[in-house]
């Protein structure tokens, strides 16, 4: 009987040792995904819209950071991103930090949670730097599906407007 009970300890001890990590599964995803984000950025740098479209899905949504702002879909973000540009130079993303973004048991899902410090130039005058926190979430081809941006919207504007008058 006490050969059984000690079989059957090594045998769950085995098995259980056997079960992936849950926090690594997606890891791999992440590091992928972080990878698209960084070139993403470097896209907006360069003002490549063509290049920076290429990383979002065709149900691509934008979440602003505007109250009530109205949740965007991937042409409307390209227009938004163009706009941008016209207004602004030398738009740069500088300090990228990158986290795995979560899901409800605190697990890594694949998703990029970034840390960034926007700079630019108007044309008038410096707007200076903004700091934002976005939330990327992908599908399973590496392709931007939702982007959730947090971000001082209203210092920006009042920036934008100051260097514009």
């Amino acid at each position: 009987m006490k050969k059984f009970l000690f079989l059957g300890l090594v045998a769950s001890l085995l098995l259980s040792c056997a079960q992936p990590n849950p926090y690594e599964t997606k890891l791999p995803d992440f590091r992928e995904n972080a990878k698209v984000v960084h070139a993403l950025f470097d896209a907006l740098e360069n003002e490549d819209l063509e290049a920076a479209a290429s990383f979002y899905s065709e149900e691509t949504q934008f979440n602003p950071p505007a109250f009530g702002g109205k949740v965007l879909n991937k042409t409307e973000l390209m227009e938004l991103y163009g706009g941008m540009m016209q207004l602004m130079n030398n738009i740069k993303a500088n300090d990228r930090d990158f986290y795995p973004g979560v899901d409800n048991n605190f697990y890594p899902d694949g998703s990029v949670r970034a840390y960034i410090r926007w700079t630019a130039d108007a044309e008038n005058g410096a707007i200076g730097e903004i700091k934002a926190y976005e939330v990327f979430r992908f599908n399973e081809e590496h392709k931007i599906t939702e982007v959730d941006e947090y971000l001082d919207n209203t210092g920006l504007l009042n920036a934008i407007t100051a260097a514009s008058e």
